[in-house]
């Protein structure tokens, strides 16, 4: 294999384990919550604000990505982000103080990472951007199942609720080694001291299309994520069972994700999809609200592949619809750092919504608002054609 070869298949094997890091911080904890808030102590707004606090990292961490990346290159500041969240995940367990600390901390470098990688797909792997925008997204899918569904395994076998959530530092740690063979195999890549990239975009009604998209998909997103086992579990669902409809939402994700992206790449315009999965996704979540518990799986597969397909769409627009003759950095960090601040009152809201007392209704009507606006600004963003002559030429891809 020749060195370009190589550097290409260190790039896509990066771009995997970085997805699959990206979201069992947060699924290992939503699969779990109730015992953790028993643990901890938490009260209601304690859990509302634990809920909600990681996607109000993602977005902060989103905005700080860029400048992180303008000092140190894209792959130095992935290696950093990735000992970061090594760290925080391994530490967070360890008391009240440490959970709230960690989650900031994580919430930080999972940002980061999410915003970068789509710039190094376009720079290393440009030749197939739809195919490994898909499988970036794909593998935030599988990180999501494999948190939902073996948290709880994972404390009963090691009989500990805190070494169970710690022993997630173990993918995150393999991630940070991954990262510093890329950087020490080879010149990490610089853009040119003459031609420093903005610190974030430029505000254009397509950027605001896109990040109101990203950001009504991410709402609905981590509120079913935080709190779907919750729901079941009020509605007499045991909670072990409740937990595995989470997991179970993550892995019908993954090939929505996947193939979605795959075909959001090969059509000049993606308004006709995104409203198909929109429509799929309000179906899921009345068939989660108000069918009979019964019926579970079936809504809970049509639910999770649809915002799979969703995020596939949001990540795969994030470099489809970027300025090709400019850096996808700002422009993904504007998109996902807005994005995550609205996703921020997602899980917030359904949690003031438990916390009042008032029924499951009553959130399932809230996120259908949201899904709707997410097909408006989804079919405005996906009318639109960006030329894609400037974007980078095919490289060698990974034999």
């Amino acid at each position: 294999m020749t060195d370009t070869r190589k550097r290409t298949a260190g790039y896509a094997v990066l771009v995997v384990a970085a997805g699959l890091n990206l979201r069992h911080p947060i699924t290992s904890v939503a699969s779990t919550l109730d015992a953790v808030t028993r643990h901890y102590g938490l009260g209601p707004p304690g859990v509302a604000v634990l809920s909600g606090l990681p996607v109000a990292m993602l977005a902060a961490g989103a905005v700080l990505a860029p400048a992180l990346e303008r000092w140190w290159g894209v792959e130095r500041t992935l290696l950093g982000l990735a000992a970061l969240l090594t760290l925080s995940v391994a530490l967070r367990p360890a008391s009240l103080t440490a959970l709230f600390v960690g989650t900031v901390v994580a919430g930080l470098a999972m940002a980061g990472l999410s915003v970068l990688v789509p710039q190094m797909i376009r720079e290393h792997l440009g030749g197939r951007i739809g195919w490994w925008s898909g499988v970036f997204s794909t593998s935030f899918g599988v990180s999501a199942a494999v948190g939902a569904g073996l948290t709880i395994p994972l404390v009963h076998l090691t009989g500990s609720l805190s070494l169970a959530l710690a022993l997630w530092a173990l993918p995150a740690c393999a991630l940070t080694a991954m990262a510093a063979s890329v950087v020490i195999g080879g010149t990490p890549h610089r853009r040119a001291a003459s031609a420093p990239a903005p610190s974030c975009a430029r505000p254009t009604l397509l950027l605001g299309q896109v990040t109101a998209f990203f950001g009504a998909q991410a709402f609905v997103f981590f509120a079913v994520t935080g709190w779907l086992t919750s729901i079941y579990v009020d509605r007499g669902v045991p909670p072990m069972q409740a937990a595995s409809l989470l997991a179970l939402a993550s892995i019908a994700g993954l090939p929505g994700s996947l193939g979605v992206s795959v075909v959001a790449a090969r059509v000049r315009r993606q308004h006709w999809i995104i409203v198909a999965v929109s429509t799929g996704t309000v179906i899921g979540l009345v068939g989660v609200v108000w069918a009979p518990a019964v019926l579970a799986p079936l809504f809970v597969v049509t639910l999770g592949f649809c915002q799979g397909a969703t995020f596939g769409l949001a990540m795969a627009l994030i470099v489809l619809k970027a300025d090709p003759s400019r850096p996808v950095a700002p422009f993904s960090a504007f998109a996902q750092g807005v994005g995550f601040a609205l996703a921020a009152l997602g899980p917030v809201l359904v949690g003031l919504v438990r916390w009042a007392g008032l029924s499951w209704a009553y959130a399932g009507s809230i996120l259908i608002a949201v899904v709707v606006c997410q097909a408006i600004a989804g079919w405005t963003a996906g009318r639109s054609v960006v030329p894609t002559t400037s974007l980078p030429q095919p490289m060698e891809q990974p034999s």
